[in-house]
């Protein structure tokens, strides 16, 4: 008898998920308890090794004491514990981030008598 993981099932019933990332994402968020945070479990889900996430998980899952509203930022807090994985493949900007120097205007100084503040009322 062949075993089939959970995560192969769950790709079958959803189309829209499209790797492994997005099935592993997509079971960390239901198993946290929150699936409306998607994307940030697949971000994570990119970055670290799924062994480790699906232990991490597992360990949140089994504290009794643990709320089920506080599963989510738990688990995020025990990340940093982790090693990321090296070969993950890292964003790129598409342009360079170097701040770019501010440019004066030519007329921002005024002389003070030609600002309206400066002007002298005629009585």
């Amino acid at each position: 008898m062949e075993r089939i993981s959970l995560s192969a099932t769950l790709w079958r019933k959803k189309p829209t998920l499209h790797s492994a990332a997005h099935v592993l994402a997509d079971d960390l968020a239901h198993l946290m308890g929150e699936p409306k945070r998607f994307a940030a479990y697949l971000g994570i889900a990119r970055r670290y090794y799924e062994s480790d996430l699906r232990g991490l998980a597992r360990r949140v899952r089994e504290k009794e004491d643990l709320p089920m509203d506080a599963r989510g930022k738990y688990f995020f807090a025990a990340l940093r514990g982790l090693a990321p994985n090296p070969t993950a493949r890292k964003k790129k900007m598409p342009f360079p981030t170097k701040k770019k120097k501010s440019v004066k205007k030519r007329h921002a100084k005024r002389k003070s008598n030609r600002t309206a503040r400066n002007r002298k009322r005629a009585v």
